[in-house]
């Protein structure tokens, strides 16, 4: 630790973040990915990490945070025989450079030796919950909506880090999922239709409103397989106008009281097999199981 440190002594906090940054940039991480491809109906596994960072305030981090939960979530995910994972955001507390300096540390810590993707969160922005930007989050990883193709899936990033879904999103979206591949769509907030967070009481906290109804739309119509979202540090699932959406954001951040009753520290492994998708949930304490494939829709 004190050589890693010292190594970096003489750079400015702007040279040191770029250096830091570098390899985990997503283009980075997909060169890693593509040199080991997988081949249309060939069964493989990835991970979904939830939200990770600490607590952005000294009181929420003292009533509910449980330190290094992400760091050891994260190495048990490098023991796993997966090919990649991917990060539903919120790495950081606030966007800002001492911050993500701290996160790409503990990566190289945990030695990450999976492809790790990336989901822009609301705090992975300049200001978590007001007027903010996301350019301190690209400049570091790249664009916050991509698509990547994987063994015959398209898997698609899409930011709903402002709360909201734009117009211009919304047709990138439909043209990125009109392809014959199978999908799976990555997103940080949940749309609120699906009410995963506890019901309307908490309808402002646990979603994006504007544009929701467009987009669950949207994966209907083109037949989206799975969705996986955070944001809010709880579990649930729901079957939705025949889609899976499943809320997974357990990854290392507080467990604040949220209405939700599945409030645990956990991680998904994802089965990818020609007859479908299946996730293994694995608890903090080491235990795991799999959600059940019946249909799950929550009372209207």
């Amino acid at each position: 630790m004190m050589m890693f440190r010292s190594n970096h002594d003489n750079l400015s906090q702007a040279q040191l973040l770029t250096q830091l940054s570098m390899p985990w940039r997503s283009h980075a991480q997909l060169s890693r990915l593509s040199a080991r491809p997988r081949q249309t109906q060939e069964s493989f596994e990835f991970a979904v990490l939830g939200d990770a960072e600490p607590g952005r305030f000294w009181i929420f981090r003292a009533l509910f945070n449980q330190p290094g939960v992400f760091q050891r979530q994260l190495a048990a995910i490098q023991e796993q025989a997966v090919d990649f994972s991917v990060q539903l955001g919120d790495m950081v507390s606030c966007g800002h450079a001492h911050n993500y300096v701290n996160f790409f540390r503990q990566l190289n810590e945990v030695r990450v030796t999976k492809p790790y993707l990336t989901v822009i969160g609301n705090h992975d922005r300049s200001n978590p919950h007001g007027r903010s930007h996301s350019r301190m989050y690209r400049s570091l990883f790249g664009r916050s909506n991509y698509f990547f193709d994987y063994g015959g899936v398209r898997f698609v990033t899409l930011d709903s880090s402002r709360g909201r879904l734009t117009g211009l999103q919304l047709k990138w979206l439909r043209m990125v999922l009109s392809t014959r591949l199978r999908k799976v769509v990555f997103t940080h907030m949940p749309p609120v239709v699906l009410k995963l967070w506890g019901g309307a009481a908490a309808h402002h906290l646990g979603g994006f409103e504007r544009g929701a109804r467009q987009f669950t739309d949207l994966m209907t119509a083109l037949e989206v397989e799975r969705a996986y979202m955070g944001h809010v540090h709880c579990f649930g699932v729901q079957d939705y106008k025949d889609v899976r959406y499943i809320l997974t954001g357990g990854g290392g951040s507080p467990l604040f009281p949220s209405g939700a009753s599945d409030k645990f520290h956990h991680y998904l492994t994802v089965s990818v097999a020609p007859s479908g998708l299946r996730e293994r949930v694995h608890s903090l304490d080491g235990s795991s199981f799999v959600i059940p494939s019946g249909k799950v829709v929550l009372p209207s």
